[in-house]
């Protein structure tokens, strides 16, 4: 079942990191886009002068022409799918394979220590627990 987790994880990994390349290179080619509408839009009103450019020669009211630019938020948001996505490599350790001791609450000496402590006073009170009752 882990094996499977794994698997279907990495192939998320795989899925988003196509998907943020997708977006970066429609933003890319957005971007483009934009400044070769802008260039024809240059084109045409210098053909068109004498008329007024392209709103004087059809008569426009509205005729501002603004795309906006999001090249810069697009990709900063397929980084971010990106930074998401990434799951750093996980390895699965057999606890058992290891020194039971250093394995035991796994921390400093000073725990280890404490843990054992305790185990012994458990143990007294408990071993100490018959006889007081019965006297």
């Amino acid at each position: 079942m882990l094996n499977r987790i794994i698997k279907l994880q990495a192939v998320l990994e795989i899925i988003t990191n196509q998907t943020a390349t997708a977006l970066e290179l429609l933003a890319r080619q957005s971007s483009q886009m934009r400044e070769a509408i802008y260039q024809n839009r240059m084109a045409l009103d210098y053909l068109l002068a004498e008329d007024g450019g392209v709103c004087g020669k059809f008569n426009l009211s509205n005729c501002c022409l603004q795309i906006d630019d999001n090249k810069k938020a697009v990709l900063e948001i397929a980084k971010e799918i990106r930074k998401i996505a990434h799951v750093p490599i996980q390895m699965w350790e057999n606890t058992w394979d290891k020194d039971w001791w250093s394995n035991l609450l796994g921390g400093p000496w000073w725990k280890k220590v404490g843990f054992v402590f305790l185990c012994a006073l458990t143990g007294l009170i408990f071993y100490s627990l018959p006889y007081s009752l019965s006297h």
